[in-house]
Formats: structure tokens, C-alpha cells, sequence
């Protein structure tokens, strides 16, 4: 019988409230969420470095729908070849699934975009359709969180965990940032959508990693045994 640790549930618990949060805080157009905008694009606004612009932009680009589901697809294929195929339904289940979360929650939410509620904002990029949760924060958090806890669950060298731990952790962060850099996305959606990418990474992990630990735990009898 398979044991699944509750831990995965309490982080998805926090998460999703923080998520409901903020929901019920654009629902019912509160101070406090245009107070945490003004103050987060004002920090932005300050630290402006026009030489990491083009740099932002490709970050941001990496984060278009198209684009992460040509690197799940990769990641998906990679495992396969490697024959971790419960760790290739995950990662491939959770890009999925996430993109038909997002896009229900945008259209009943219809929050416009900073560009769209003012005029006056230029967006650097183009994006259409409504702002919260923002996708690229919900699909990055899955894609590279998803590279972050099979890299502890699969790998065995520490130097590749913390390697691909800091790189994933740093395209997260940089891909939310980036979308406020680029004006359009408000910060309670980037915060919005990390917090929903996380929480239902949380869930998928609590089902899947049993199944993940069986292997690896297989391989390493395996190995002992030809030794």
C-alpha cells in the first residue's frame, strides 16, 4: 500500500489560502490589493535597469504559454527515455492542467490588464485576454518546480539538486518579476499565480511521489544486487 506524506497538503492549504485571498480581494475591489500593486510597481518602477530590459523580455517570452508547453513537452520526452514514466505523467499532467485552471479562473475573474485600466501604461510586450491570475507566474512555478522535486526525488548527486534548485528558483522569480517589469500584469497577479501554481503542485506531488519513491527505491535493489 502506498503512504503519502501529508506535508505536500499543508503547503497546498497555505497556498490556496493565500490564493483566496487575494481572489476575494479583486472580487470585491479592496484598498489593501491596490495598496500591495502600488507599492510593489513603485519598488519596480525604481530599480529600472534598462540594460537587463532585453534580457526581462526573453524571460518573459519563455514564460508565453506556447513556449512552456514546448519545453513540457521535452522535459516529458526526456523522462520517458529515461523510464521514469510516472515522473513524465506528472510533469506533463500538471502543464495541462494548470493552463485550464488559469483560463477558467481569467474569465470569471476578467480583471483588465495595467494597459487596459489605463491608457496611459505602455505595455513592452504584447498580451491579450484578462490579467489575473497571471499564467506565465502559475505555468513557471509548475515547469520549474516540478524540475526542482524530481531533481530530489530522481538525482543523487547534491551539487545537480542545489544546481538545478537555484537556476529553477531564479527562472520562477525572474519570469514573475518580469511581468510587472513589462506592465502587464499587475503584482497581485503575479502573487496570485504563484501561489495557485504552487498549491496545485503541492496536490499533484502528494499523489505522485509514492510512485516516484517505488522506483527509484527499485533501481537502487537493482544496483546493490549487481554489485
Amino acid at each position: 500500500m502506498l503512504k503519502r506524506r501529508p506535508e505536500p497538503l499543508y503547503l497546498a492549504a497555505i497556498a490556496l489560502f493565500i490564493f483566496i485571498t487575494l481572489l476575494t480581494g479583486i472580487l470585491n475591489n479592496a484598498g489593501w490589493i491596490h495598496t500591495i500593486d502600488q507599492q510593489v510597481i513603485a519598488a519596480v518602477t525604481q530599480f529600472h535597469p534598462v540594460t537587463f530590459k532585453p534580457l526581462l523580455i526573453l524571460i518573459t517570452s519563455l514564460g508565453n504559454p506556447a513556449s512552456l508547453v514546448l519545453l513540457t513537452m521535452a522535459f516529458a520526452v526526456v523522462l520517458l527515455l529515461k523510464r521514469y514514466r510516472y515522473a513524465a505523467l506528472f510533469a506533463a499532467s500538471m502543464g495541462a492542467l494548470m493552463s485550464l485552471v488559469n483560463v477558467g479562473i481569467k474569465h470569471w475573474v476578467r480583471r483588465p490588464r495595467p494597459f487596459i485600466a489605463d491608457p496611459q501604461i505602455r505595455a513592452l510586450v504584447h498580451a491579450g485576454g484578462f490579467s489575473f491570475p497571471s499564467g506565465h507566474s502559475s505555468g513557471t512555478m509548475i515547469f520549474y518546480g516540478t524540475m526542482i522535486l524530481l531533481a530530489w526525488a530522481l538525482l543523487k548527486r547534491q551539487s545537480a539538486k542545489w544546481l538545478i534548485t537555484c537556476l529553477a528558483s531564479g527562472m520562477i522569480l525572474l519570469t514573475g518579476y518580469s511581468r510587472i517589469f513589462v506592465r502587464v500584469h499587475y503584482p497581485t497577479d503575479v502573487f496570485a499565480g504563484f501561489s495557485l501554481g504552487f498549491a496545485l503542485l503541492m496536490v499533484s506531488w502528494w499523489y505522485f511521489s509514492p510512485y516516484l519513491t517505488n522506483r527509484v527505491a527499485k533501481q537502487s535493489k537493482k544496483q546493490t544486487v549487481k554489485k
